[in-house]
């Protein structure tokens, strides 16, 4: 008999869940937090974990994160319990490793169906159930997927000519106060046929209103619940949100505004990090890299290990060329 482990930090919620497996048919077994399910991980060999997102001591998105690098989730499958509406584009960066979620509340047919679902389908079956739930931006990390059309996060060409020249796996240093330059020239080319990610602090809607963006896919740092958000300390799953990103769409630009708030989430040398992992996935698979930056918010030292093997745009010159090279 199958078991499956269940991840709450609500106990009602475990003892209902629990009661609705073991109707199913199905062996199931508890754990109250992030914690105890990696223990529990260890010690029962599920075959499949029904995990929540929001808890106190550690998240769903960390717990599954540690369960990926361990290696785990090619013998386990992974099922997202959540109360979120859309869940779609939530999952940054560990959509391979989600076998689909459940939305609370369910009843006790439509859990039996998805985990019978999942459990006794063959692998084949069960890609071609997951392909048919991501939408938005989850389709631009499908495996074997080519970007290239509107409908795909493209937004639509301009006649006119490219104001700006990046070169293909080169990342760039944009000093600003304010974002302004590193926009710009993430327009221009997003709108000549070039896939493109922007990773902000800003609201999506106010830089889809503010720079014309309808198609581009967005990512906002956020501590806020939403559709389109990366909480700003689960920096592990943004750099592999944008890794998985720049592998998929080869020629491309990634926008990344917000490194400040990120340090603020995070340690100076982690930030530094990710932006090295992104970096050389860029360098690697021949995209673009824009990291806008406020010198004013770094010292001397972390703004010089920011600049290494970056090229540098100083938007607070006067007059700033337009090609770059």
């Amino acid at each position: 008999m199958s078991k499956i482990l269940i991840v709450d930090d609500n106990a009602a919620v475990l003892e209902v869940v629990s009661e609705l497996v073991a109707s199913a048919g199905f062996t199931p077994i508890t754990a109250s937090g992030g914690k105890e399910c990696l223990e529990k991980v260890a010690t029962e060999n599920p075959d499949l974990i029904l995990l929540d997102i929001n808890m106190p001591d550690i998240d769903g998105w960390s717990v599954l994160r540690q369960l990926k690098e361990k290696g785990l989730t090619s013998q386990i499958k992974v099922m997202m319990l959540t109360a979120t509406t859309d869940i779609g584009t939530d999952i940054f960066g560990l959509q391979d490793v989600v076998s689909g979620y459940i939305r609370k509340p369910f009843t006790n047919s439509e859990l039996a169906e998805r985990l019978k679902a999942v459990l006794e389908q063959s692998p084949d079956t069960l890609l071609e159930i997951k392909e048919k739930e991501p939408s938005g931006f989850a389709r631009l990390f499908r495996k074997g997927k080519t970007v290239g059309t509107a409908s795909d996060g493209m937004e639509k060409a301009m006649k006119s000519a490219k104001k700006y020249e990046l070169r293909r796996g080169f990342g760039y240093v944009v000093k600003e106060q304010k974002p302004n330059r590193s926009f710009e020239i993430f327009v221009d080319q997003v709108t000549h046929k070039m896939q493109g990610l922007c990773v902000t602090r800003q609201h999506p809607e106010t830089i889809r209103k503010e720079w014309g963006l309808d198609k581009t896919p967005i990512i906002w740092l956020s501590n806020q619940l939403g559709k389109v958000y990366v909480n700003p300390t689960n920096i592990g799953i943004l750099s592999d949100t944008i890794i998985r990103f720049v592998e998929k769409s080869g020629d491309s630009i990634v926008l990344v505004d917000g490194i400040e708030f990120l340090m603020v989430n995070n340690d100076f040398s982690k930030v530094l990090r990710m932006i090295h992992h992104i970096t050389e996935a860029v360098m690697e698979y021949k995209s673009r890299l824009l990291i806008s930056v406020d010198p004013r918010a770094l010292d001397t030292r972390e703004m010089a290990l920011l600049e290494r093997n970056m090229e540098i745009i100083d938007a607070m010159e006067h007059s700033p060329s337009k090609s770059i090279r």
